[in-house]
C-alpha cells in the first residue's frame, strides 16, 4: 500500500535561555513529504525517527482514506 503524502512530528521539551526553563510540549522536530512511500518503509522511517529522537512514549497515528471517484 502506497501512501501520498505524510507528516510526522515530534513532541517534546526545549530548553528557553530567556526563563532559563524547559517548555514541555513543543514540536521539536517535523518530516513530511508529498511523494509516495510504501506503508512498510514509511514505519521503519517513523521507528529511525523514534529511535533517534528517543520519542517512544506517546505515538499517535492518524489516517485519512479517500474512497476512489467514478465517473
Amino acid at each position: 500500500m502506497l501512501i501520498d503524502k505524510h507528516t510526522v512530528k515530534i513532541i517534546g521539551s526545549k530548553y528557553d535561555h530567556k526563563k532559563d526553563k524547559r517548555i514541555q510540549d513543543q514540536i521539536i522536530a517535523t518530516y513530511q513529504s508529498t511523494e509516495n512511500m510504501d506503508i512498510k518503509k514509511l514505519s521503519l522511517l517513523i521507528e529511525e525517527l523514534a529511535d533517534s529522537h528517543d520519542a517512544h512514549q506517546e505515538i499517535e497515528i492518524s489516517v485519512n482514506l479517500k474512497q476512489h471517484q467514478y465517473d
